[in-house]
């Protein structure tokens, strides 16, 4: 579940005359459509680094896949239902994200994220080797 709206899309047009014929999924295809692109929404979130988590209104629209004047349904929608946190700012047109809702990862995501904790740690004992550098005096008086 990558929250891939484009290749949802090119699926159902490819198969629209089947799914014309189930009325189960055609009386559901606004809820499938509303999931995917609140899923393409936490996962283009989830990709970023924690200190890159401010998006532009336009980048938003374009992986998700709706037009420009409706993203922010898209960030209020996420926002209530808890799949995000963080605040929007309608002038600037951005959403700066907190925390995005943990989910289930593939191999492939596993291994970024312990990528991601390994420069995080990294960082972690370069501050550490700064502050003792720079503060050791104080601490031995």
């Amino acid at each position: 579940a990558r929250g891939d709206v484009h290749g949802f899309q090119r699926v159902a047009d490819s198969n629209a005359e089947a799914i014309q014929k189930q009325p189960t999924l055609v009386s559901r295809a606004e809820a499938v459509k509303e999931k995917i692109t609140l899923l393409a929404l936490v996962n283009m979130v989830f990709e970023r680094p924690s200190l890159e988590r401010t998006l532009s209104f336009e980048d938003i629209s374009d992986r998700v896949g709706v037009p420009l004047d409706q993203v922010e349904w898209v960030i209020m929608r996420a926002l209530s239902l808890s799949l995000i946190k963080g605040t929007m700012d309608e002038v600037e047109q951005t959403v700066d994200v907190s925390w995005v809702m943990p989910r289930a990862l593939t191999n492939k995501q596993m291994t970024e994220l312990a990528t991601r904790f390994g420069e995080w740690a990294v960082k972690v004992s370069q501050t550490q080797d700064y502050m003792m550098e720079h503060t050791g005096a104080l601490l031995n008086q």
